[in-house]
């Protein structure tokens, strides 16, 4: 009886890769590196195995082979191409010189033969990479972003996008820094260290892989598509899922075949395998690069959507007879590979039974245990996970593997604080780091003279010459939205030196720094403290459930819910939009009548409402600071309104005319709301209505400094810098002493004029020199018109002033009010 011919494969293989060569009659074996620590078969899973360390080259390898001339030598890795290259022109096959392999692995030459010998508009701009400066200059020629990646490395290892030109220092760093190490940590030749910069290319990913024979003919397999960490809303290249059969259209595939072909013959590639990606434009498919082995998990895709069996047609091509790459059939299936989200130890996967009960669910493979370092490719690490899909139609294959990116708690790690040993440039040791977002001066100018180091990714509206002037790191964007700051903050994380700390003090950037917190495994205040706050409905159950003073209330999606709340109520109620700010769209409706204008006016805010009874009493609200959950009450604060029907703030007094029991009711009152929110870090503003008989009513909360200027007022009276302390607070850095307070008490009183014409202004500076005034300020001029006063944001300026006492202060303020000579027509 004939023994089956041998297949072995060079250092690594897994499952899934080499089961169809059985099928197809031959033994398989394994040369096994014994130095790495990748995830591959056991070796019960091989006829043979061979033990080899890369470190002694191949010759004592290439002689023991030599004994079996049916042997067929396989590489389905890029870390074993020169190896490969070596033992194969050692056993007498011919292969592409090892030498020759080495130079095609860089990327610059690799798109210098395509532009060459196939053509510019077969491939995007590129340039190599050896300073910042030369990524700043490629983004100003050819658009931002651009892509920086190592020019020989693979697996998409250190790739990462370069929003614009401040971030090309820090990303030059991070990948200079992440591939010389990994050069060195694999003893890899110098070569691997160069960087190159390439045009973003806008479009769907794909990949084709081929066999190549020892003439140079090559035949390529059916396309695989791939969705990128970046395809899926997140920050990073690495493939996230490989699938077939492909979505792209039969044109644009014959079309990515073809210029397989063109580009593995522009490389000279002969007798071996070839993975070649696309990103499909929409000017048709550019080629991106070529390795010099089968593309990951791309043979089991193939075999599984398809019945083709890629490494029986590598053997054929190695053996010097013809391959079959042809499609069998075409079946749903995809290859899952989930990264950890940040940098850590891995401590196991959370939830997996959500993996496995998926519709499309297979099987899965981990590649790690618990203990050891994993990340994102972007920071050049490998998969954590890789979990096989098959499904019988495609829009279910897709479902779930996004249903997958979402579970972005999928992979457990616990935060592993990096080793920071380098000094500063300033030779100082290291400085707590701060990742602030958003916000005015108003919450940057105490952080500033803090000594630590500031981050600051600021909408271009609110940049000040002062955040210009003491940022560390300012990155400037036309509009704040989460998905570009999470993708800047993980990119600026990994690639700069790491934040300690996340924090935001403007109120639509809150819950970003929350979850990018949560996301980075920072210091943050909790996100669910931040939701249940924003949320009104939310923060009313949360009242609810921990027995804490509120009022009757109801979520209405119509008008119909609100008017059966009101005369179930039998009393006034106000319509305020759920997530609502700063007074806009509040409205006292007294009486069903009053109720659709009501309606219409508060929801054109927004809906749905909340509908609460109307509370009466004295109006004050509280400002705290909270540090690691412990609640300080700084101020209580009396306010005046404009009244019905939407209680415009017109002014505040501080310190609030309260006796000891009171105050102490109320103080209680808020810091039990603040715990039940959660709230761990940072300032809360807090409403509260003081009822006729003493007790308090909490109206709502915001985990953020009071606006109107009451953080001004709060310093003033107080000498407490709340964004200052909880900057120093959260990144444990020392805490910035409190200021001699200037006055014993505070007051601002705001011009709020509604439909009229301003007639005139009197001088604002004579009224600056008033005793005791700190401010005055309009926004408006003679002859201007207004409209109604719809919320805080149509008022029209206000003087601040203080005073021994809150008595003087009131005075004081109302005396300015008067002498700014706002007059208005009527």
């Amino acid at each position: 009886m004939t023994t089956p011919p041998l297949v072995l494969f060079l250092g690594n293989a897994r499952y899934g890769e080499f089961e169809p060569l059985r099928e197809a009659g031959y033994r398989v074996g394994l040369i096994r590196d014994t130095t790495s620590h990748g995830w591959c078969a056991a070796d019960d899973a091989f006829d043979v195995v061979w033990r080899w360390d890369p470190g002694e080259g191949i010759d004592t390898l290439a002689a023991e082979l030599k004994q079996d001339p049916s042997l067929c030598v396989l590489n389905l890795r890029e870390a074993y191409v020169e190896h490969y290259a070596r033992l194969c022109t050692a056993l007498g096959l011919p292969a592409v010189p090892a030498e020759e392999v080495a130079e095609l692995r860089s990327k610059h030459l690799m798109r210098r033969l395509f532009v060459e010998r196939i053509g510019q508009e077969s491939t995007g701009s590129f340039a190599r990479v050896r300073s910042p400066a030369d990524i700043v200059e490629f983004g100003r020629h050819h658009g931002w972003p651009v892509v920086v990646k190592p020019a020989a490395l693979y697996s998409s290892l250190f790739v990462v996008p370069v929003p614009g030109p401040e971030a090309a220092a820090e990303a030059f760093r991070h990948i200079r820094d992440g591939v010389d190490g990994h050069v060195r940590d694999k003893a890899l030749p110098d070569s691997f260290r160069a960087l190159q910069v390439e045009e973003f290319l806008t479009g769907s990913n794909h990949s084709v892989d081929l066999v190549v024979d020892r003439e140079g003919n090559a035949w390529p397999g059916p396309v695989v598509d791939v969705l990128t960490g970046a395809d899926l809303g997140g920050a990073d290249f690495h493939h996230f899922a490989r699938f077939a059969p492909s979505l792209a259209p039969a044109p644009d595939r014959i079309r990515m075949a073809e210029l397989a072909v063109h580009a593995v013959r522009a490389m000279g590639l002969r007798l071996c395998a070839a993975h070649v990606e696309f990103v499909l434009t929409p000017a048709g498919p550019r080629l991106l690069e070529v390795g010099i082995r089968p593309g990951g998990h791309r043979a089991r895709v193939l075999h599984q959507a398809h019945g083709v069996s890629f490494m029986a047609a590598y053997v054929a091509v190695m053996r010097g007879e013809q391959p079959d790459l042809g499609r069998k059939f075409d079946r749903p299936f995809g290859i899952v590979t989930p990264f950890p989200r940040t940098t850590g130890v891995f401590t196991g996967l959370h939830a997996l039974d959500r993996v496995t009960a998926l519709p499309a669910y297979s099987t899965h493979a981990v590649y790690h245990s618990p203990g050891k370092q994993v990340g994102t490719a972007a920071q050049g690490h490998w998969q954590t996970l890789s979990i096989e899909l098959t499904a019988a139609r495609m829009s279910e294959l897709d479902q779930d593997i996004r249903r997958i990116w979402d579970m972005d708690d999928l992979i457990h790690t616990r935060p592993q604080t990096p080793a920071r040993t380098e000094p500063e440039q300033s030779g100082r040791p290291h400085r707590p780091h701060l990742l602030l977002i958003g916000g005015k001066d108003s919450g940057f100018r105490s952080i500033a003279e803090l000594d630590v180091r500031i981050t600051l990714v600021q909408e271009r509206a609110n940049l000040s010459e002062p955040q210009t002037r003491r940022a560390d790191t300012l990155l400037v964007q036309e509009h704040l939205e989460e998905g570009p700051v999470r993708a800047v903050a993980e990119f600026l994380h990994s690639t700069g030196a790491p934040f300690d700390a996340v924090l935001s003090f403007a109120e639509s950037q809150l819950l970003t720094a929350a979850r990018i917190g949560e996301f980075l495994g920072l210091a943050h205040n909790p996100a669910p403290a931040v939701v249940r706050s924003r949320d009104k409905a939310r923060m009313r159950a949360l009242l609810d459930e921990h027995g804490l003073p509120s009022v009757p209330y109801r979520v209405c999606g119509s008008l119909a819910e609100a008017d059966a709340f009101q005369r179930e109520l039998g009393a006034p109620v106000v319509l305020k939009p759920s997530d609502g700010s700063g007074s806009r769209g509040v409205t006292l409706v007294r009486e069903p009548g009053e109720l659709p204008a009501g309606w219409r006016r508060a929801a054109a805010a927004g809906v749905p409402l909340v509908a609460e009874a109307c509370v009466t009493g004295r109006e004050m609200s509280v400002e705290t600071l909270t540090l690691d959950g412990a609640h300080e009450v700084v101020a209580i604060t009396e306010k005046l309104t404009s009244g019905p029907p939407s209680f415009i703030e017109v002014g505040h007094q501080m310190p609030a005319d309260l006796g000891s029991g009171p105050a102490e009711r109320v103080a209680a009152t808020v810091t039990g709301l603040l715990d039940a929110l959660g709230h761990r870090w940072g300032p809360a503003h807090t409403e509260v209505m003081l009822q006729a008989d003493g007790s308090p009513v909490i109206i709502e909360t915001q985990t953020r400094f009071g606006g109107d200027q009451i953080w001004e007022m709060v310093e003033l009276v107080t000498g407490v810098q709340l964004a200052a302390a909880t900057a120093a607070g959260i990144l444990g850095a020392a805490a910035p002493p409190r200021r001699p307070a200037v006055g014993g008490g505070a007051a601002i009183r705001f011009f709020a004029e509604q439909n009229t014409v301003v007639r005139s202004v009197g001088d604002l500076d004579a009224v600056r020199a008033m005793p005791g005034v700190m401010t005055a300020l309009t926004t408006v001029r003679p002859g201007q018109r207004l409209g109604p006063l719809d919320g805080s944001g149509s008022r029209q300026g206000y003087v601040l002033a203080v005073g021994t006492d809150r008595r003087e202060a009131v005075a004081r303020a109302e005396a300015a009010h008067r002498a700014a000579g706002f007059e208005v027509s009527g």
